[in-house]
């Protein structure tokens, strides 16, 4: 009879860290729920792993990437073969339309190394999506799928598509490329690191 009480104490225990565990990694993530599948510009695909993007200490959204098959190589990921979606949460209020839309094309001079000329009408008319008011909360999807088709989501609502590979690579580059916007953010999203610190 003891013995039975002292499993159902530590059974009750267990349960208990868990449910601490899981509500303080909530906390963690901004109260980012990040669901193992997802559906993405109608398509079902899977968690291949998350990260947070901060600057100066202040978490600015995390980002999330959703794939048909997990893929830990960025140069093979970028060859765009498979669809994809990449989620941002927008966790802080820091985050403006106008701040977004700098940092962004700055993202894209790095992932193609100075060369945004083929793809310059592309990427204004993304930048202009892009600089629509941003608030704390908000949910960015771009999903890509083949062959060549990138879909801008907001909230649930399709703002429009880009119909060019070369701009999904740049853009999936942003954050995947030789010069993401984080490392740790890269790793994270590759799936060999995942962190929300």
């Amino acid at each position: 009879m003891l013995l039975k009480k002292l499993i159902i104490f530590i059974l009750i225990s267990i349960v208990s860290f868990a449910v601490i565990f899981t509500i303080s990694l909530a906390a963690d993530k901004g109260k980012v729920i990040i669901p193992n599948t997802t559906t993405c510009a109608g398509q079902e695909l899977q968690l291949n792993g998350y990260g947070t993007r901060k600057k100066l200490f202040i978490k600015l959204y995390v980002a999330s990437l959703f794939v048909q098959e997990k893929q830990s190589n960025a140069n093979q990921f970028l060859e765009m073969k498979q669809a994809s979606c990449m989620r941002l949460n927008i966790i802080s209020s820091k985050i403006t339309s106008e701040k977004m839309v700098e940092a962004t094309r700055k993202g894209f001079e790095k992932s193609t190394e100075g060369n945004t000329d083929p793809i310059n009408a592309e990427i204004e008319a993304f930048l202009a999506w892009l600089g629509q008011p941003i608030k704390k909360g908000d949910v960015f999807e771009f999903a890509f799928i083949p062959p060549h088709t990138t879909h801008v989501i907001k909230n649930g609502k399709e703002l429009g598509a880009i119909e060019n590979k070369e701009f999904s690579t740049a853009l999936f580059g942003i954050w995947l490329g030789d010069m993401p916007v984080g490392e740790k953010l890269k790793t994270g999203l590759l799936g060999t690191q995942h962190t929300i610190q």
